[in-house]
């Protein structure tokens, strides 16, 4: 009987010494304290972010519309416009999808513009805009946002080099973020495409996610299986 009960002991010990083994080999995936990382499967690049992602997120990737109501778990697709939409225009409860880019004139600024649709309801729903006049002048630059609260500017920096002597091709480097003119830290390598700001000051990076090579200094293609990649700041920035 002592005998059994030794052999009972000894396996109980053994048990428990597996099932401690397993769990302290998990390894967990530690967030970022200041960012959170928003992904749309085969999206290739994030383009123009409109709305809040404490209720609706709406976002434009290299061909099409999305949007999520539930901070990024999922997203529902609303339109394809087969093409990248480079901007979104908020006025009060309707937002524009702007088309066309234009180039770095005036100040040296990427803006985007023509209005071909608009949404009432932040994505979920686009019709025609049809006022063609109008639709000319409705612009918005590329990369370019402003603190409600302080007037502080956030812009883009991008940085690129030809990719040989003579040639009319770029090599495209992480973006850099500016701030009043001085760069901050970012924790991600990433080409982004645009800045965009909401009511509560939180920033908002459009980029796409394909993966920055170190070695060889440019970004490597993941072909349709590319997702769209927005950064949010957690907290309001300054």
């Amino acid at each position: 009987m002592k005998k059994t009960f030794l052999i009972i002991t000894a396996i109980t010990f053994i048990i428990a010494s597996c099932k401690k083994d397993n769990s302290s080999s998990v390894v967990k995936t530690q967030e970022d304290p200041n960012w959170i990382k928003l992904e749309i499967p085969n999206g290739n690049a994030a383009y123009a972010v409109a709305g809040n992602i404490d209720g609706t997120l709406l976002v434009t990737t290299k061909a099409k519309a999305y949007f999520t109501t539930d901070k990024g778990k999922t997203w529902q697709e609303s339109k394809n416009f087969n093409g990248p939409i480079q901007g979104l225009y908020a006025s009060k409860d309707t937002v524009l999808a702007l088309l066309a880019t234009g180039g770095l004139e005036l100040k040296g600024t990427l803006t985007a513009s023509v209005a071909q649709y608009y949404t009432l309801d932040m994505g979920k729903s686009w019709n025609r805009y049809l006022d063609y006049q109008r639709a000319q002048k409705i612009s918005k630059p590329i990369g370019i946002v402003q603190s409600a609260q302080n007037k502080v500017t956030y812009e883009l920096k991008y940085n690129t080099k030809p990719a040989s002597a003579n040639s009319n091709a770029y090599v495209h480097g992480p973006t850099t973020i500016l701030r009043d003119g001085q760069s901050i830290d970012l924790p991600f390598q990433v080409r982004i495409e645009n800045l965009y700001m909401d009511s509560n000051d939180r920033l908002y990076v459009a980029a796409s996610g394909n993966i920055y090579n170190q070695e060889k200094g440019d970004f490597i293609y993941n072909g349709d299986n590319t997702p769209a990649v927005v950064y949010v700041s957690r907290k309001a920035l300054p």
